[in-house]
């Protein structure tokens, strides 16, 4: 291989090669498109062939792309398993692994494997942290954190999502509410009812998909503002201010003056998600062992796993 040709260049042409579009592979490489033709034209040229056929409906891979792709890809691994020994050999030195938990669900929800890693990785400080769902996305982006449980339908482009389980919405609403005479409840029965709702800039893919089941019903909720706390929340929900739709694990925060019902089947097109996100570059020995905890935690044998 030409000494000039590096990594970066070939992990441009795998992202064109998947995506065969330019402004698809940059988005996904979190760069812009010009830079990442450049660097595909350079490779060209030092390699001395064309690897895409451009075209206005975009592009494809030439004989000579097509035969370059499985090598690119074996090194690409060859390269990653070498920077991962490396780092495993440093593993007894210790160092810090940084986990999110969104705080849409309730702690129990989420599989509690830090203190099982601190037992395995005694010189590593495991690191836990609480924020909204697109914050974790974005600290797991940008480095700051190493992998994060997080709530869907939240926008995880570039990161590799693994499905823990499934959670129904549950309705939270004062004792005294005469709703709560009903075992379950329909969206017929909150048509007037105050209902304490987030802004759409914390979790825009969850917020567009409530919204359009709710315009597919015909509902249209009498929002307030949602404080950003939760405990607060129900303290607000147990004075009679509103009722609100929560995740099913917040109903193991107690709170006197406050009752949850089921939602009628209907509502199943609202359960909510709960996934661990992570980078595929992250070279962390602490990761894939927190992986394999996470998905021995959970009650699904064989997590779904994709690349966004």
């Amino acid at each position: 291989m030409n000494e000039s040709i590096d990594l970066r260049q070939l992990r441009y042409f795998l992202a064109v090669s998947e995506e065969l579009n330019f402004g698809r592979a940059a988005l996904r490489l979190h760069i812009s498109q010009p830079p990442l033709s450049r660097q595909i034209r350079q490779l060209e040229d030092q390699l001395g062939v064309e690897l895409f056929l451009r075209g206005k409906s975009g592009v494809a891979l030439t004989e000579a792309g097509a035969a370059f792709l499985p090598e690119v890809r074996r090194t690409l691994v060859q390269a990653e398993k070498a920077v991962a020994v490396a780092r495993a050999a440093r593993g007894a030195e210790g160092g810090k692994f940084v986990v999110g938990y969104t705080t849409v669900f309730d702690r129990s929800a989420i599989p509690d494997v830090a203190d099982r890693l601190r037992q395995r990785f005694p010189n590593w400080r495991i690191v836990t942290r609480g924020k909204h769902s697109i914050s974790l996305v974005r600290d797991v982006k940008n480095g700051t954190m190493d992998a994060a449980f997080i709530g869907l339908h939240t926008e995880t482009q570039g990161l590799t999502v693994e499905t823990i389980l499934e959670e129904p919405l549950v309705l939270a609403l004062p004792a005294k509410h005469q709703l709560a005479q009903k075992r379950r409840l329909g969206f017929d029965d909150l048509r007037e009812e105050p209902m304490f709702w987030f802004e759409r800039r914390l979790n825009p893919g969850f917020y567009d998909h409530c919204q359009a089941f709710f315009e597919q019903i015909g509902f249209k909720p009498n929002v307030i503002p949602e404080p950003p706390d939760h405990h607060i929340m129900l303290g607000l929900i147990a004075e009679g201010q509103g009722v609100a739709l929560i995740s099913a694990s917040l109903q193991n925060v107690k709170r006197r003056g406050v009752v949850f019902r089921a939602l009628k089947e209907e509502a199943k097109k609202l359960s909510m998600g709960i996934v661990v996100v992570y980078s595929e570059r992250n070279q962390s020995p602490v990761l894939h062992p927190f992986l394999e905890l996470v998905r021995t935690s959970t009650l699904t044998p064989s997590p779904a796993k994709r690349v966004r």
